[in-house]
């Protein structure tokens, strides 16, 4: 079935799986309980809806068995799930809301009490947006909404519906060369054939048990470590935030499991607690978002085992290459998986490879409320394919920085340094960082630039940490290439002098 809700009623011919799903507060369910309590859930939202039936639901939520039942209950509703990255700042998951037409939003009170997002709750009330709480769901749960879901349960998993494959499941966001982040609308198509390209790339057995601590609002965490487990019929382990170096290393020894992905920054981070035999059950460690560095590379085989690295975009749902047991070259991001066409066009100021085009069945063809369509997705990167088909990223033409996996507009910083010194020139680079993978660094021709006062002034207009300067640099005269342009690959050089 290519239908999210119907590919989890489709987990019926597995039989009863037990605890499909379990989270650190002790929570599970089975995918027979699964597809009752997202039903039930369903049904309930319907009355709170009224006349929003035709618009996404924003979902506000860590890794825990209740996101993964609100999340089925919208596609129960065949309606489109926003996943807002609530990491993002106000600024930019204002941005995100006002881009999607989100009326309503799900999210928990304890959650927010826990994550302090108070603030943020009251902004976003402000802009009349209208908040949902899992807790006030469970008081208005009658009976009667228990009966009723009952029968249509039996009536979802005897009787099959004509639902639409085409329609949006979900709508991620991803920061692009503009200022402000884009929204990327994926198909239940798009997501279903990426499930099916990984599987049949990778050979995952229904036996795996996946560890999945990336969030909902990541695009591999949601596509490849939450909705290929649940409906291919593994089992997996939802932990909220991958930032527990010293809880996560035991987790996956404990829980016993097979399947795990993470970031370069992240696994660097989990070394210090790790011991011989933590990973004496994992058959699968697949890293992406960053370039795993050589040295991660060789720690984690001193474990006894080999980092399987991979490459994606959140426009192809958003697995794109990755090495396996059987395919595998060291440094490169592994070969395309099944049913995806690329082409590799040259670029000026680069000698080797080129710039990255691709598509297939789980590539979109156009960003959320854009009317321009393309046929072949712009990946940004600048990559170069062996005679054996391994791929190689040499570097991102589009300028983005990955900051402990979270992907970073360029772009959306300048803007801030240009507001507060408009008369200057100002063009921020990343560099490479051995906590967090990169850092950014700005460089401009404002010899006064204070960096102290370009993060106050960035964190009162609602950016957080990760997307301030850890540098200012001076410089007399920006290079530009022949077409008037800056010549941001020999500003890169600059940075790192």
């Amino acid at each position: 079935m290519v239908h999210l809700f119907q590919s989890l009623t489709s987990t019926i011919k597995f039989g009863y799986r037990s605890k499909i799903i379990e989270d650190s507060l002790n929570n599970s369910v089975s995918n027979l309980g699964l597809i009752y309590k997202s039903i039930l859930f369903g049904n309930i939202l319907l009355r709170i809806l009224k006349n929003n039936l035709n618009k996404p639901i924003g979902l506000m939520l860590p890794n825990t068995v209740p996101t993964a039942i609100t999340f089925f209950a919208i596609q129960y509703l065949s309606k489109a799930a926003a996943i807002i990255n609530f990491t993002s700042g106000s600024k930019n998951i204002i941005s995100c809301l006002k881009k999607s037409d989100i009326k309503y939003i799900i999210t928990s009170r304890k959650f927010i009490d826990q994550t302090n997002m108070l603030s943020l709750i009251e902004e976003i009330e402000k802009k009349k947006y209208e908040l949902i709480y899992l807790e006030d769901i469970r008081k208005i749960l009658s009976i009667k909404d228990k009966v009723f879901a009952i029968k249509d349960f039996f009536l979802n998993i005897f009787k099959s519906k004509n639902l639409n494959k085409n329609q949006l499941a979900v709508i991620l966001y991803t920061s692009g060369t503009e200022s402000d982040p884009k929204g990327v609308g994926l198909t239940h198509e798009n997501l279903f054939f990426n499930r099916m390209q990984v599987l049949k790339s990778l050979k995952i057995s229904r036996n795996e048990k996946f560890f999945t601590c990336l969030p909902f609002f990541h695009s591999f965490g949601l596509g490849i470590g939450i909705l290929l487990p649940i409906l291919y019929g593994c089992k997996v382990f939802l932990y909220p935030t991958p930032l527990h170096f010293q809880t996560i290393p035991k987790l996956i020894e404990e829980k016993k499991s097979t399947v795990f992905f993470s970031t370069d920054t992240f696994l660097k981070k989990y070394v210090p607690h790790v011991e011989k035999h933590t990973f004496e059950n994992l058959k699968y460690l697949i890293a992406g978002a960053e370039k795993v560095d050589q040295r991660t590379h060789t720690k984690y085989q001193e474990f006894g085992v080999q980092i399987l690295e991979g490459y994606g975009v959140t426009e192809a749902s958003p697995a794109v290459s990755v090495n396996t047991k059987d395919n595998y070259k060291l440094g490169s991001v592994g070969k395309f998986i099944p049913g995806i066409d690329y082409k590799i066009e040259k670029i000026d100021g680069y000698d080797e490879g080129g710039l990255l085009f691709i598509k297939g069945k789980n590539v979109i063809t156009s960003y959320l409320g854009q009317a321009e369509k393309f046929d072949w997705y712009n990946t940004g990167d600048v990559v170069n394919v062996d005679d054996e088909g391994y791929l190689f990223i040499l570097g991102r033409l589009k300028r983005f920085a990955k900051i402990a996996g979270e992907m970073i507009s360029l772009s959306q910083i300048e803007e801030f340094p240009n507001k507060l010194w408009p008369e200057n020139t100002s063009v921020v680079c990343s560099i490479k960082d051995d906590e967090k993978g990169e850092a950014l660094i700005l460089l401009t021709d404002n010899e006064h630039a204070d960096l102290s006062e370009l993060n106050s002034f960035m964190q009162n207009k609602g950016l957080t940490n990760l997307y301030l300067p850890k540098k200012i640099k001076v410089v007399s005269e920006f290079p530009i290439l022949g077409s008037g342009k800056i010549d941001f690959k020999k500003l890169q050089e600059i940075a790192y002098t």
